[in-house]
């Protein structure tokens, strides 16, 4: 008896495609101290964390701290890894990380990389499908499956430069600030109601609500005033992420409309206007104070669900201006800003409002600086209270550096 056999060619599955470019800079150098920048670029399929690997060239060359990866370094070896925001990186996309460093001698650039323990050529690789034969008894003949083309490397996108180029002078203060931030705030990167996701989530827009935290009245030209004096203050730190009228390392929007929604008054007598411009919450206290209606408030509604707010989104507010009699100083964080009623409103027409501005930027996540100097007392800046009342080109850059640490979490 005759048997036919036949034999069978089994495609096992390919590996995944790998491959890496890399674009080290050397952005900004001191004596004896630098800061680099890493822009590394994913030639292959997805991955979804990541070890970056180098080695100085100079013994002498060393880490001091970095940003946007968990550096660690071992004689000459360095290894960056990914944090767990950012292990995610398309094929073909980028993520820069960057760090500042000392040397002795000399600053050489690295010349080798490795990306998950595949070097870096700015190439692909892509293992081939591998096959295994069997011989076994069949009736009829059966046929090979046909292996799968092998992808053509994909072209090494050209090296943009890094926009993270602050006056050198800066640098340093600039680090050692993003230091204190990262070491200071537990939920830096997980924290979701900065200015920045206000911002987007409402396409570049701004709602207030004023808290009317005083006995005097006003009146309707002076509720348009406060919109106005609003809008200028605010258009002052987006003008900062400017440059050029472009915006900076992919900021969105050049111009920001702010908008006044709705106005919280102990008595309506108060507010002399009967139109119906803006929201008005009457006798609604909280803290001691007049309060805007909690199912507007993205502070309480950080999903977006304003199902429960009269109006519905169009009315909510992202932030409130409290303004309070007789109160000196001032306050600010995600939920807006708490200045004195009779400071504001005797500034209405003031080109900086310095008190404000300075609470803004808390909106934005920068801080205080009470207890410390970054520029160890060579200039004053906004957010060192009572040391500028303009936004100053320090300000400028540490709200660019925490947009370049958070962009990545809108896609940009």
């Amino acid at each position: 008896m005759l048997t036919a056999v036949s034999t069978v060619a089994v495609l096992k599955p390919a590996l995944a495609a790998t491959g890496c470019s890399v674009d080290y800079q050397v952005t900004s150098e001191w004596s004896g101290g630098f800061q680099g920048s890493v822009t590394l670029t994913n030639l292959g399929d997805p991955i979804t964390e990541w070890n970056l690997g180098f080695s100085f060239p100079d013994a002498t060359q060393k880490i001091t701290q970095g940003w946007n990866a968990t550096w660690s370094q071992s004689g000459t070896a360095v290894v960056a890894k990914s944090m767990s925001w950012n292990g995610s990186i398309a094929a073909n996309s980028k993520i820069n990380i960057g760090f500042t460093g000392t040397f002795a001698a000399a600053n050489p650039k690295p010349t080798a990389f490795t990306l998950n323990d595949s070097k870096c050529t700015g190439a692909v690789t892509t293992p081939s499908a591998s096959t295994s034969t069997s011989v076994t008894a069949s009736p009829t003949p059966s046929k090979t499956a046909p292996a799968s083309p092998t992808p053509t490397a994909s072209p090494t996108p050209t090296a943009t430069a890094d926009p993270w180029n602050p006056p050198s002078t800066l640098v340093k203060p600039l680090a050692a600030v993003w230091a204190h931030e990262e070491s200071t705030y537990s939920d830096l990167y997980g924290f979701k109601n900065y200015g920045w996701d206000q911002l987007v989530a409402n396409a570049g827009t701004i709602n207030y609500c004023v808290r009317w935290d005083s006995t005097a009245h006003v009146t309707a030209a002076q509720r348009d005033a406060v919109q106005v004096a609003l809008q200028k203050q605010y258009q002052k730190w987006m003008d900062a992420m400017l440059d050029d009228g472009q915006g900076w390392d992919d900021w969105p929007y050049k111009n920001v409309a702010v908008k006044v929604v709705g106005w919280a008054v102990r008595d309506r007598a108060q507010l002399e206007w009967t139109d119906d411009a803006v929201d008005v919450y009457v006798n609604d206290i909280n803290e001691d104070a007049p309060q805007c209606g909690e199912p507007c408030g993205r502070f309480f509604h950080q999903d977006g669900n304003y199902s429960g707010c009269t109006g519905g989104k169009a009315h909510h507010y992202d932030n409130s201006l409290w303004l309070t009699a007789g109160f000196e100083g001032g306050a600010g964080g995600d939920w807006g800003q708490r200045i004195g009623a009779e400071y504001f409103m005797s500034n209405l027409t003031t080109e900086n409002i310095h008190i404000l501005l300075h609470e803004m930027g808390h909106t934005y996540g920068l801080d205080d600086f009470y207890d410390w100097d970054p520029l160890n007392g060579t200039a004053g800046f906004i957010m060192m209270a009572g040391s500028a009342t303009q936004i100053t080109d320090f300000d400028k850059w540490m709200l660019r550096d925490f947009w370049r640490h958070l962009k990545s979490r809108y896609g940009l």
